[in-house]
């Protein structure tokens, strides 16, 4: 068994490099290509630290790599809240909360004898993340991204959750061959799901005629649903984003068509990636209109908020920084205090990427 658990860790680590060097030169943003590092880094660290073999690594070279295992709750959170997460401000609670599991994870790896409360730290924050990963899904607007999360949630979190919860109550027994087994194994086989995932032969790469796909493909599956969008446009204008609690699905029904197909039309046809995005940009664009116009001085925020469609003051005062960058008090203060208010219009309700 300790022959075959060297072999998974081996099997892994490379997968991990592997991967890490591919997506390192992937057309993605550079905290992505830094996430991915940090995870394939901390998770090696991992393997290399809870071998079972005795390596006779030298104490300075141990110690890094313990630290460098600690951060992989860090790692991990980070990865996922950057895939997750299109808004980098609503990131940094999670990083910080993930920062304190990775050092409290640092004391379990240093001082066994503590182990059990801070794997419970690592078990609430997976569980969190494996939650937030699920929760999320109903908002989103990127299709390809949503029929990953499921997969990606469970593989991820779902894995480092299962694994710290059988580590914390103690199945199988700590330091046991069954549970190097057990780490190796699970690393193993989420590494090379993603490198499958990642290396998907492209026809078109190879000489020679290509094998016929099994399924049929339609080459305007990625083009813009001009009808869908027209009728999204239309429903726009005559004010249903003022609907209180309007979600995805109600829209789709409302429009007598598939949701998929209305996420698909809202993210590649307008630009958006995120329904709640979508709606509250219209949204805040009234706001903002009724602020900044002296015949509305009469009107309290509150009243604002409810006339454009909010339930309440805080997601609407939330929202509105998040779009402008300003509480509604500080703009209506701005925009009346000198400013003429034909300077505040904002950028067209259908155009701009979110």
């Amino acid at each position: 068994m300790l022959y075959l658990d060297l072999a998974m860790r081996s099997g892994a680590a490379t997968m991990l490099i592997l991967l890490a060097f591919l997506l390192w030169h992937a057309p993605i943003g550079t905290e992505g290509r830094f996430s991915i590092f940090a995870v394939a880094c901390s998770e090696i660290a991992h393997l290399i630290t809870n071998s079972p073999l005795s390596l006779n690594l030298p104490s300075v070279l141990q110690h890094n790599l313990i630290i460098l295992s600690a951060l992989a709750p860090n790692a991990i959170t980070w990865l996922l809240v950057t895939i997750f997460l299109d808004r980098p401000r609503r990131r940094w609670p999670w990083l910080v909360a993930s920062s304190f599991v990775s050092a409290t994870y640092y004391v379990h790896l240093v001082a066994p004898e503590l182990g059990v409360p801070c794997l419970l730290f690592a078990t609430c924050l997976y569980f969190a993340l494996l939650v937030l990963a699920i929760w999320t899904s109903r908002d989103d607007m990127v299709e390809c991204r949503c029929r990953a999360r499921p997969g990606f949630a469970i593989a991820i979190s779902g894995l480092s959750l299962g694994l710290t919860g059988a580590e914390a109550i103690g199945i199988p027994e700590p330091g046991s061959v069954e549970l190097a087994l057990l780490h190796s194994g699970s690393m193993f086989a989420v590494a090379l799901a993603f490198a499958i995932w990642i290396l998907r032969p492209d026809m078109h790469l190879w000489p020679g005629p290509a094998e016929k796909p099994t399924v049929s493909v339609n080459v305007t599956d990625n083009s813009p649903d001009v009808a869908l969008i027209n009728q999204i446009k239309i429903n726009m204008a005559d004010n249903i984003w003022r609907e209180e609690g309007l979600t995805i699905s109600a829209l789709a029904l409302r429009l007598s068509v598939p949701e998929h197909r209305l996420r698909r039309a809202i993210n590649q046809g307008l630009g958006y990636r995120n329904f709640s995005n979508f709606i509250n940009h219209a949204r805040i664009d009234a706001a903002m209109q009724q602020l900044a116009n002296p015949r509305a001085m009469g009107k309290t925020i509150l009243e604002i908020a409810y006339d454009v469609g909010f339930a309440s003051l805080g997601p609407f005062n939330r929202a509105f920084r998040a779009e402008t960058g300003q509480s509604p008090s500080e703009f209506r203060r701005e925009a009346l205090g000198g400013t003429p208010a034909d300077s505040f219009k904002s950028a067209p309700i259908l155009v701009n990427s979110r």
